[in-house]
C-alpha cells in the first residue's frame, strides 16, 4: 500500500475510535453517529416555531385560539338567536299553518319527515306511543296549530318531546306542524288515551 493511502485509512481510523464513546456494556461501546443535518433542522424549527406560537396566542394575545374562535362565534350565534326566532315567528301564523295545510306538497313533505323523526314516540299513523295521541280530539300543549308549531319547535322540556327547531330549518318545522293538524280527528284505532284539553278538529 502506498504512503498517503496508509495515511488516509489511518486518519479514517482516528475519526471511526474518536467517535467511539468510552462507557460500554457487555463489551459494546456505542457510537456517536450525528443526526442528520435536515432532522436537527427540523428539531430547531419546532422549538421556534413553539415558542412563536406561545407568544403570539398566549403572551402578546395578538390571535385567537381555536378554543377562543368557537366560543366567539357561539356567542354571536346566542346573541342573535332571539332575532332569529322573531323573525321566524312573525312569518308563521295559524292563517299560514291553516293554508299550507291544504297544500299536498307541504303536507307531503310534513309527513315525509314525521315518518324519520316522530314514530318513535308517535307511531306512523299518529295514535301515539310514549307521545300523546295526535288522532284524537284532545291537545296535550295548547290548542291551537301555533301551539303545535311551538311545541314541535320548542320542545317540552322533562319530556321526550325535542325541541327539532335547534335540529331541523323552519320550513320543515312548518311542514311538519300543517302535517300534524290534518291528524286531528281521525281517531285512529287502537290510539293512546285521550291527553290535555278537549278540542274540535282543524277545518
Amino acid at each position: 500500500m502506498s504512503e498517503p493511502a496508509t495515511e488516509a485509512a489511518s486518519g479514517e481510523a482516528n475519526l471511526e475510535d474518536a467517535r467511539l464513546m468510552h462507557h460500554s456494556y457487555d463489551g459494546i461501546r456505542e457510537y456517536d453517529n450525528p443526526l442528520p443535518g435536515w432532522w436537527r433542522m427540523i428539531f430547531w424549527g419546532t422549538i421556534v416555531f413553539a415558542i412563536g406560537y406561545g407568544l403570539y396566542y398566549h403572551v402578546a394575545r395578538w390571535g385567537m385560539t381555536p378554543d377562543q374562535r368557537y366560543r366567539a362565534a357561539l356567542a354571536e350565534y346566542d346573541s342573535k338567536k332571539a332575532d332569529r326566532e322573531a323573525a321566524e315567528a312573525a312569518s308563521v301564523s295559524e292563517d299560514v299553518l291553516s293554508n299550507d295545510a291544504k297544500d299536498s306538497a307541504v303536507v307531503q313533505h310534513g309527513a315525509e319527515i314525521f315518518a324519520v323523526r316522530c314514530v318513535s314516540c308517535h307511531t306512523p299513523d299518529g295514535r301515539g306511543l310514549i307521545g300523546p295521541n295526535l288522532t284524537d280530539n284532545y291537545q296535550l300543549h295548547g290548542t291551537s296549530r301555533m301551539d303545535i308549531f311551538k311545541t314541535i319547535k320548542g320542545g317540552v322540556p322533562g319530556t321526550a318531546m325535542l325541541a327539532w327547531g335547534e335540529q331541523l330549518p323552519a320550513p320543515d318545522i312548518v311542514a311538519v306542524a300543517a302535517f300534524v293538524t290534518t291528524l286531528r280527528g281521525k281517531n285512529v284505532p287502537g290510539g293512546k288515551a285521550p291527553q290535555g284539553l278537549p278540542v274540535e278538529a282543524f277545518h
